[in-house]
């Protein structure tokens, strides 16, 4: 985009703030280093729960999905998990270190990966979400779930695309009632995708959103019907780290508010001392108040 330097873009900042407030590779020390720990622990994770992999959600090749199912699971509750990476990057492979600890609790884990940028456009990598969550829905009771109990969580661009998926006008396309998601938790995502567009660099480089499409795959920007009774409406959980940038904590808090003021039932949370790469680790903590909160939300 044009150089901005100097003039307020988007919210209080220029273009290059934005850019700093949207890098959050630069927050953590070591970030390598994490994320191989994260990988390790996905891996020893797979020890103590049984799976089924690379089952095919689409026609693309990339749209794969994996299901953990508890011992014995009938008519189990269902909790599709996005992973993150900036809509560039990210796998499902390391999603399964929370597998255990939602078997746990009598739920069907199933992470996703779908279609990345400069690959996919984002208005397809959402397809790709919304598919998943229809192909879920569809074929879920063969692996012990129940299609009336469906969920989805995600972090960081999974949380944006978790976003997505309570947004209101697609499920028709993909042969879905219009609530099949009963509820969601969206952790350190960006809901209005306005500030990726007004960034001087960043995931848009890669995305190379207009502001039409921006707009349009804007969760903030498109909150359950008005009328609906709230009680009709996903649940809603809004997650984010204490030390996280400004700007994240900003996005969680007005999507938080937005929903509040539209009348719909939402629980915000932040949790103490997680860093935005931190969030993703959050539903395998059961003790943390995240995972407790999820847990309300399904019902069990």
């Amino acid at each position: 985009m044009d150089d901005l330097t100097g003039e307020i873009v988007y919210q209080s900042y220029t273009a290059e703030q934005l850019t700093a407030q949207m890098a959050v590779h630069t927050t953590v020390e070591n970030l390598g280093g994490y994320m191989a720990e994260s990988a390790a622990l996905a891996k020893a994770a797979l020890d103590q729960v049984s799976g089924q992999f690379d089952i095919a959600y689409g026609a693309d090749d990339v749209q794969k999905l994996d299901i953990y199912a508890p011992d014995g699971a009938d008519k189990a509750p269902v909790l599709i998990d996005i992973h993150g990476g900036g809509w560039t990057q990210g796998t499902k492979e390391t999603r399964s270190l929370p597998a255990p600890a939602i078997n746990k609790r009598g739920i069907i884990w199933v992470p996703i990966d779908y279609g990345l940028a400069p690959d996919y456009t984002m208005s397809g990598i959402v397809d790709h979400v919304r598919s998943a969550v229809a192909w879920v829905y569809k074929n879920i009771s063969q692996y012990g779930g129940d299609p009336d109990r469906l969920f989805v969580s995600g972090n960081s661009a999974g949380g944006h695309l978790t976003g997505t998926t309570v947004m209101p006008g697609w499920h028709g396309k993909f042969g879905i009632p219009d609530n099949a998601v009963k509820g969601a938790c969206a952790m350190s995502g960006v809901f209005d995708l306005e500030a990726l567009v007004c960034a001087a660099s960043g995931p848009n480089d890669a995305l190379k959103m207009d502001l039409d499409e921006a707009n349009a795959n804007a969760p903030i920007r498109h909150l359950p019907e008005a009328g609906i009774e709230p009680s009709q409406a996903p649940a809603l959980v809004v997650a984010y780290g204490e030390p996280e940038l400004d700007e994240f904590k900003r996005q969680s808090r007005s999507f938080t508010a937005a929903w509040r003021k539209a009348g719909f039932g939402v629980t915000e949370i932040q949790v103490p001392g997680a860093h935005h790469f931190a969030m993703s680790r959050e539903f395998a903590n059961s003790g943390g108040e995240l995972h407790a909160a999820v847990m309300e939300m399904i019902g069990v």
